[in-house]
């Protein structure tokens, strides 16, 4: 589904019912969601740029042309 990466994460904090949770990128240290979502609509070359993402409620993931979801790290994880 074409989506911002607020929006995934957005949706990210709905599936987890909205409760305190951090997010961590590859080896990045974990963060809270909100500043995660406050930074990149703050610091982010274009925030509302589009990509294909699926969004489950322990991770978002890049799909590939075919609709599959990409191999390795998923972009962003929940760690609460």
């Amino acid at each position: 589904m074409k989506m911002s990466i607020i929006e995934a994460l957005e949706k990210l904090a709905e599936l987890n019912n909205y409760e305190e949770i951090l997010v961590k990128i590859k080896d990045d240290e974990p963060t809270p969601i909100d500043l995660e979502i406050h930074d990149i609509r703050n610091f982010a070359d274009d925030p509302d740029q589009k990509f294909d993402l699926i969004v489950t409620e322990y991770t978002i993931r890049e799909l590939d042309e075919n609709g599959k979801e990409k191999l390795g790290e998923p972009l962003y994880r929940v760690v609460k």
